[in-house]
């Protein structure tokens, strides 16, 4: 069995963190749309073996994740599935840190990536762990193509490969470069 995941084209929170570091905005589940080139590179995933082969195509709800899908796979069938939504940063989603810092000062240096912390009204790691599993465990046995985001395509990698939570911490999801895994039953897969 493949499971091929995808993490979505770059968005404009994306763009707007990388060239303005010092006013990072905290993105989470909150809904924002792919740049130009974010929508250029989900349409050079329709060159990539591994997608057009794939019938069983799943992605988060959110317009990043479907419109990567809809792109990368010449809008064939796609099932939406909430469970596979990026990690829930809760009031701190749409907002900057010099915005929210008063909240921000009294979480846990370590919220952002913890299996225990989280913001408030937020998720941390294990909660996106929990939700992300149940989706795979309730896939039949067949390769799936899924559209994603970096929190939610860590801790289904920590799922499938059996990772401890220190490994899935220090996944680099580049945005649209497929991973490939391949296993007969989670725990056993491989990346390709």
């Amino acid at each position: 069995m493949k499971i091929v995941l995808v993490r979505h084209g770059e968005s404009v929170y994306n763009k707007f963190n990388r060239e303005n570091p010092e006013k990072r905005l905290f993105t989470g589940a909150f809904d924002t749309p792919l740049t130009k080139k974010g929508r250029q590179q989900a349409r050079l995933l329709r060159n990539v073996q591994d997608i057009k082969q794939i019938e069983a195509i799943y992605s988060s709800p959110l317009s990043r994740a479907v419109e990567t899908a809809k792109l990368a796979t010449n809008h064939a069938e796609l099932t939406l599935d909430a469970r596979l939504i990026e990690r829930s940063l809760g009031e701190l989603e749409g907002h900057s840190l010099a915005a929210i810092g008063d909240i921000c000062a009294a979480l846990p240096k370590d919220f952002a990536h913890s299996f225990t912390a989280k913001a408030p009204g937020g998720e941390n790691y294990q909660e996106v762990l929990e939700r992300t599993s149940a989706f795979f465990n309730e896939q039949p046995k067949q390769d799936l193509l899924v559209f994603a985001h970096q929190g939610s395509i860590r801790t289904m990698m920590m799922y499938l490969m059996n990772l401890d939570s220190e490994e899935t911490l220090t996944l680099n999801i580049p945005n649209c470069q497929p991973i490939c895994l391949e296993g007969t039953h989670f725990g056993t897969f491989q990346r390709l």
